[in-house]
């Protein structure tokens, strides 16, 4: 064997060794990818968000806050019966006596004098309503400042005894208690998946459209754009609208290095129907 066969072996083996490694632990990787796809989706908004598939915090029987009722639209009012407006009956000829006269006698204006007259004032009086209206207004006025020193008493008592003490809010959870936390993931998906509406026309149940979603790290949504649609028009208007809709996330975690992270989400309307 020359040096030349030697090389080729060699290199053979080389080549066959790499094909074993990228068959044996190529695999491995796209099991953990897939199981992270196939993770279930979480039933509560994480507060705070980790980069482990773990979950917990709140409580698992708080109940969330019922939404908002949407805005009732005011009825025009109906239209009033427009009454009927009848004619005016003429007026009827009065019949007078021939014999009465229609003149009367003039009545004698009794006699006024136009000489004015001064009444004298009497000054004690009105000093007196003067100093009355002054007391009374004086003590309408301690009064008023009595009252608003003791309510400025009472609220300062109660703030220092703690208003809050006997109120106690639930946060949803899987339980723990706490803030609840959840994988970074995990809750972008919740996000999105809560804001998607599947439109009814929609009767292809294998449509998936993939979106790319860049978040800060306080949660706000910088850019989002379907990268791959599922070229079902209906789906694809409803992903694109849900992705203008969502602003905000949920935040990155604690001990991300980076301002900001891009997730890839995956709008399935077979598993959006299965949530119900």
């Amino acid at each position: 064997m020359n040096r030349t066969q030697k090389k080729c072996v060699v290199a053979a083996t080389g080549f066959h060794l790499l094909l074993l490694l990228i068959l044996f632990i190529g695999p491995a990787f796209l099991s953990s990818n897939q199981k992270g796809e196939d993770r279930a989706l979480i039933d509560f908004v994480p507060l705070k968000t980790i980069d482990e598939a773990l979950s917990g915090g709140g409580n698992p029987n708080a109940r969330p806050p019922a939404p908002a009722p949407p805005p009732v639209q005011p009825q025009p009012p109906a239209p009033r019966p427009q009454p009927i407006v009848q004619p005016p009956e003429p007026p009827k000829p009065v019949q007078r006596d021939p014999d009465i006269s229609d003149t009367k006698p003039a009545k004698k204006l009794p006699d006024v004098s136009l000489k004015p007259m001064v009444r004298p004032k009497n000054k004690t009086t009105a000093k007196q309503k003067s100093t009355t209206t002054s007391d009374s207004q004086s003590d309408a006025a301690d009064e008023r400042q009595a009252q608003l020193a003791k309510a400025a008493r009472n609220v300062a008592r109660s703030l220092q005894e703690g208003l809050s003490s006997s109120t106690t809010v639930e946060m949803p959870g899987p339980g723990g208690g706490g803030v609840p936390y959840a994988n970074f993931l995990d809750g972008v998906k919740k996000i999105y998946s809560d804001a998607w509406i599947v439109p009814d026309g929609v009767t292809d149940d294998e449509a998936t459209a993939t979106a790319s979603v860049t978040i800060a790290r306080d949660g706000t949504v910088l850019s989002a754009r379907v990268t791959r649609p599922s070229r079902n028009a209906l789906a694809d208007a409803s992903v694109e609208a849900t992705l203008r809709r969502v602003t905000h996330a949920v935040p990155l975690p604690e001990n991300a290095k980076e301002d900001k992270r891009t997730v890839t989400i995956k709008f399935n309307v077979k598993a959006k129907r299965g949530l119900g």
